[in-house]
């Protein structure tokens, strides 16, 4: 019997393919990824910024139970990704972050800096142990960096 994990995975659209990348790669493990974010084979036709969010994303987010973010090279001051995570914060859920292949020297966005869980390497060993709740802060290589300068707390 598999192992299912409901996620939305936060990310540009330039970087759909890293979430079919990203399932495939846990796939491998025998898990399965149900995912709500929006991409190319789950397109999202408005154009109206409130009704997305409202309307669109922060449903998924609400659905999913952990919130994974991609980080590439242009994933800091991306103005989706960072609403994603801050709303993924609001509802107090897991916030993952996991460096996609190529990413080495890539700045982190500032809201997954303040509110991650974990940000782990591409390894499917280290993505699961955050998905269990290890708090584990890894650079792209999977090398240990400094902790998150302040911890979440919750109310």
């Amino acid at each position: 019997m598999s192992e299912a994990h409901n996620v939305f995975i936060s990310h540009r659209h330039e970087d759909d393919a890293r979430v079919a990348d990203f399932k495939e790669l846990l796939d491998g493990k025998g898990v399965q990824i149900r995912d709500a974010s929006i991409t190319s084979d789950n397109p999202n036709e408005a154009r109206d910024p409130d009704y997305i969010k409202t309307q669109i994303l922060a449903p998924g987010i609400r659905w999913a139970g952990k919130v994974v973010v991609l980080i590439t090279p242009d994933t800091k001051n991306h103005d989706w990704v960072d609403w994603e995570v801050e709303y993924a914060n609001q509802l107090d859920k897991p916030i993952i972050g996991v460096w996609a292949p190529g990413s080495a020297g890539c700045e982190v966005p500032e809201p997954l800096e303040r509110y991650a869980d974990a940000i782990v390497g591409w390894n499917s060993d280290s993505i699961l142990d955050a998905f269990d709740g290890a708090r584990a802060f890894e650079d792209s290589s999977g090398t240990p960096r400094s902790p998150q300068p302040v911890n979440r707390v919750g109310c």
